[in-house]
C-alpha cells in the first residue's frame, strides 16, 4: 500500500501528463490556422483573466508582496514566456514528436541548477530515475537523433525553452510564496502577455474568426486545459516535491505526448515507444513513490514588507 501523500503526488503526475501531453498535437493542430505569437498572446490573456477572475469568486487576494515581485516577474518570464515562446517556434521547424522530447531534457538541466541555486543533493534514486527516464527519451526519439542536423532551427529553440523552464521551476522552489496559487499562476500569464503581443500586432496578420471545427476544440483545450489548468498542477507538484523529483516525473508528457501525436495527427506507431514508455515509468516510479529521508532544503523567505532599521539580517 502506499501512503495517501504518494498516491496524491502521483495523481497529480498523471493529471499533468495527460495534460500536458495531448497539447504538443494540440498545439501543432492550431498552428495550421493560428500564427506562435498570436497563440501565445491568446493563451496568456485569456489564462490571466480567467485565473483572476476565479481567486476573486474564492476571496484570494491578487496583491503581489513587494518581496516576491521580482521573483514572480523572472519565474514568469522563463517559466511561461520563455518556454512557451520556444515550444511554439520549435514545433514550427520539426517534427512535434521531436520537439516534445528535446523539450523533456529539462529534467537533466533542472536537477543540475539545483545543485548549486538551492543546495539539493539527488540521491541516488534520483540520479538513477533520471538516467532512467532520459535513456527513455533517447530510445523514443531513437533515429530522429541523427537527423536533429538537418534542421538546426527547431532543436535550438526547443533546447532554449527547457533551459529556460529548467531555471524558472528552479526559481519557484527557491522562493516561499505566499500568495495564492491562482494569483501566481494568473501573474505570470498577464506578466508575459506584453512580451508577446506587440510581436503579434507587428508580425502576424489578423487571425481569421473562421477556425475549423478541430482547430477551435484545440484552441480551447490548449488554453483552458493544457494552460490554465496544467500550470496549476505543475505549480502544485513543484511546491511538493524537490525540483529532480518533480521535473523527472514530468519525463512521462513526452510520451502521452508522442502518443498523441500518432492518434490524433495519425502517425504510425513505433515499437520503441513502448520500451520508453516502460522507462519513463521506472524513472518516474523511482523519483516519486518512495520518500526521501534527508530533509530537502527550505526555500529562501521572502517578505512581503521591508526589514524595519536595525532589524538581524540572514
Amino acid at each position: 500500500m502506499i501512503s495517501r501523500a504518494r498516491a496524491l503526488d502521483l495523481s497529480l503526475v498523471g493529471l499533468i501528463s495527460v495534460c500536458w501531453g495531448l497539447n504538443w498535437p494540440a498545439v501543432k493542430i492550431i498552428l495550421t490556422q493560428i500564427q506562435p505569437w498570436t497563440l501565445r498572446s491568446l493563451g496568456f490573456a485569456v489564462g490571466a483573466a480567467v485565473l483572476f477572475a476565479y481567486a476573486r469568486s474564492r476571496g484570494e487576494s491578487l496583491a503581489v508582496p513587494r518581496g516576491q515581485r521580482w521573483p514572480l516577474v523572472a519565474v514568469a518570464l522563463l517559466n511561461m514566456a520563455g518556454f512557451n515562446i520556444c515550444s511554439a517556434f520549435g514545433q514550427m521547424n520539426m517534427a512535434t514528436s521531436g520537439a516534445a522530447i528535446i523539450a523533456y531534457t529539462m529534467p537533466a538541466w533542472a536537477t543540475l541548477l539545483a545543485i548549486p541555486i538551492l543546495g539539493e543533493r539527488p540521491g541516488p534514486r534520483q540520479w538513477m530515475g533520471l538516467a532512467c527516464g532520459l535513456t527513455g527519451l533517447a530510445v523514443l526519439l531513437g533515429p530522429d537523433l541523427l537527423r536533429l542536423g538537418a534542421l538546426p532551427l527547431g532543436p535550438a529553440f526547443m533546447l532554449t525553452g527547457a533551459l529556460s523552464w529548467a531555471l524558472g521551476n528552479v526559481l519557484i522552489k527557491r522562493t516561499a510564496w505566499t500568495m495564492g496559487p491562482n494569483a501566481i499562476t494568473g501573474w505570470q500569464f498577464a506578466i508575459s502577455l506584453p512580451v508577446v503581443l506587440p510581436f503579434a500586432l507587428a508580425l502576424d496578420p489578423a487571425p481569421t474568426l473562421a477556425l475549423e471545427p478541430r482547430v477551435a476544440v484545440a484552441l480551447v483545450f490548449h488554453i483552458l486545459v493544457a494552460m490554465v489548468g496544467g500550470y496549476l498542477l505543475w505549480f502544485a507538484i513543484v511546491r511538493r516535491l524537490s525540483v529532480a523529483q518533480a521535473s523527472v516525473s514530468s519525463l512521462i508528457v513526452p510520451v502521452i505526448g508522442v502518443t498523441g501525436a500518432i492518434v490524433v495527427l495519425g502517425e504510425t506507431p513505433p515499437l520503441r515507444t513502448y520500451a520508453a514508455l516502460a522507462l519513463i515509468l521506472c524513472a518516474v516510479l523511482l523519483v516519486v513513490m518512495v520518500r526521501d529521508k534527508r530533509p530537502v532544503p527550505a526555500p529562501v523567505p521572502v517578505t512581503a514588507e521591508p526589514r524595519e532599521a536595525g532589524s538581524p539580517g540572514r
